[in-house]
Parts: C-alpha cells; structure tokens; sequence
C-alpha cells in the first residue's frame, strides 16, 4: 500500500466504516476496470469518488455515521 493510500484509508477510518467499505469497493472496482482492457477514465472515477467522500465527511461533521 502505498503512503497516498494510507492516507486516505487513515482518513477514511476518521469517517466510519460505511466510508472505508465505500473504499474498499471503490478499489477493487478501479483495480477490475484498469483490467478488464476496456476504455476506462479513471480521472472521472477517482472525482466521482471524492464527491461522495466529502459528501460522507460532511454528514460525518453533522453527526451521521
């Protein structure tokens, strides 16, 4: 894993484990489309997933977990 990785895996524990089981599924699915050899934009797939992100630490600062 890298430092990056780390990182956010770090910050998303901050979050709760609905954010870290978003994560994790999150990476695997990166790492199956990066494989399957099919046109993937991984650009727009790691913005989509830091909208949802800041979306969970917003609802994490108003209390939902």
């Amino acid at each position: 894993m890298s430092s990056s990785e780390q990182n956010v895996t770090q910050t998303n524990a901050a979050l709760g484990a609905s954010a870290q089981e978003f994560m994790d599924y999150c990476n695997a699915e990166r790492e199956r489309r990066l494989n399957s050899g099919e046109t993937f934009d991984q650009e727009a797939f790691d913005q989509a997933i830091e909208m949802v992100l800041s979306k969970l630490r917003v609802l994490a600062d108003e209390g939902w977990s």
